[in-house]
């Protein structure tokens, strides 16, 4: 791992929007948990209108404040504006509400080889209130999808050469799902791992799980899953509310 270390820049991508109640939670671990590489971190401040960009002046990062929307997706966005500031091998996304673990570049980095050019971690749900200990007893349901457990976008790393290769992130609702089937399209393989674990550490209410299935269902459609397979993604995991962001892009999309 010395090797590896010594040879290869990671460039991390730390997206925030108004994340300043989980900066001093997120961005420590994230730095040592890198302390064995080369590295960058790029945080993408994401016309944030409390004290985020503020409070991260203090780590080790390059603050990109992105003050402009010009994409309708404003996350895609945020991640390609770090994606062209990236130099390095490799490209990570570690979002700004997420806690990684010490081990989670030195267990997954090595997981990337032949066509494997991208690996996620296995994010859960942080469970300290109510409705993020329901979330996260929701969460085992990955366990038993018929097609397994998807790679999630929030934290993962990405061998940049093969995202060189498809002009790096779209303006899509989901696109880290996006990349995975441009690459896939490329001969490339994408994976999650269960063996590093994350924590997302946002506070979740019923109207933020709400929006979330919806924006789910308006991802889905924008990346052409049927919806035949969007109902039984419905059905299966327990989210009805996923089905009718679908219907509801297809009818924007219509007009």
């Amino acid at each position: 791992m010395k090797s590896l270390a010594t040879a290869s820049l990671i460039s991390v991508i730390c997206c925030a929007h108004n994340e300043q109640e989980y900066v001093d939670k997120s961005v420590p671990r994230l730095i040592s948990a890198l302390k064995d590489f080369q590295f960058e971190i790029i945080f993408v401040a994401d016309r944030c209108t409390d004290n985020t960009a503020n409070l991260v002046k203090k780590y080790e990062v390059r603050i990109v404040e992105k003050k402009w929307k010009k994409w309708e997706n404003s996350y895609a966005e945020s991640l390609q504006t770090g994606y062209l500031e990236a130099r390095g091998t490799y490209v990570s996304i570690v979002d700004a509400d997420i806690a990684i673990p010490p081990n989670f570049f030195r267990d997954l980095l090595p997981l990337i080889r032949g066509d494997v050019v991208s690996v996620a971690a296995s994010v859960v749900t942080y469970s300290d209130t109510f409705w993020n200990r329901a979330f996260h007893a929701w969460e085992k349901t990955h366990d038993f999808a018929p097609l397994g457990r998807e790679p999630r976008g929030a934290a993962r790393i990405i061998l940049k050469s093969t995202l060189d290769d498809i002009n790096g992130f779209r303006d899509v609702p989901s696109p880290d799902t996006d990349v995975d089937i441009r690459l896939a399209k490329e001969g490339y393989r994408s994976i999650a791992s269960s063996m590093v674990r994350v924590y997302h550490l946002r506070h979740l209410t019923i109207r933020k799980m709400a929006n979330g299935q919806i924006d789910s269902g308006r991802g889905r459609y924008a990346l052409g899953v049927g919806l035949v397979r969007t109902m039984g993604h419905s059905i299966f995991r327990f989210r009805p509310l996923v089905i009718c962001g679908w219907l509801l892009e297809q009818q924007r999309k219509r007009k």
